[in-house]
């Protein structure tokens, strides 16, 4: 499923592992807020200037970057990400406003869900047949497959939070590298910054 060429392997496990022991609510919000916060490290690095009241006074709660659409906007604009990511990264917050604000307890498999992570783009880029995953038991354990149905399959599986784990390992993977953060180990501001190969760079207009 996956292409060969895959940047920082470690990187993409370390936030699917992060995301496999939360609820589904808890999930969608967790990665929300990992996007939130790699946005407000590049504006903040690129809005260093003036003295630390200016600088705060931009991302209070009337500044112009207090709310995750504005500072999705803004780095949109300034040509730091590409128009696949601004798409996913969108859908993500509208997933994350309906978990988050809810008193519903959601989740990922009830649609219209899995239809909205089917259609995020920039994992595509790294799983070619990405929203064509299927799972089932078998007299063995687990079959993972995409198109058609193996044989040996019994009963079907969900597989609408691992899918989600894995389109959105890849989608923060790329927004830090559209970002160009730096970033250690965790995921946190720190160290190492990874370049995408070729497969993964924008790909839609």
């Amino acid at each position: 499923m996956a292409k060969d060429d895959c940047i920082s392997i470690d990187f993409l496990e370390r936030v699917s592992d992060a995301l496999s022991e939360e609820s589904d609510r808890a999930c969608v919000i967790l990665v929300a807020s990992w996007i939130a916060h790699f946005l407000r490290i590049k504006l903040a690095q690129e809005f260093s200037k003036g003295n630390s009241e200016a600088r705060h006074a931009l991302f209070s709660f009337n500044g112009p970057f207090a709310t995750v659409s504005a500072k999705l906007n803004a780095v949109f604009c300034a040509d730091w990400i590409d128009s696949d990511v601004y798409h996913d990264l969108q859908v993500i917050r509208k997933l994350r406003n309906t978990f988050a604000h809810s008193i519903d307890s959601h989740t990922l498999h009830e649609e219209p869900f899995p239809a909205m992570v089917a259609k995020l783009r920039v994992p595509k880029r790294q799983f070619h047949d990405w929203g064509q995953l299927s799972a089932a038991t078998t007299d063995t354990g687990v079959v993972f497959f995409t198109g058609e149905r193996p044989d040996e399959a019994t009963d079907d599986l969900d597989v609408s939070k691992i899918s989600f784990r894995m389109g959105a390992s890849v989608i923060i993977a790329v927004l830090v590298a559209n970002l160009g953060i730096h970033v250690d180990a965790d995921g946190l501001a720190g160290t190492v910054l990874f370049e995408l190969p070729e497969h993964m760079r924008e790909i839609s207009e």
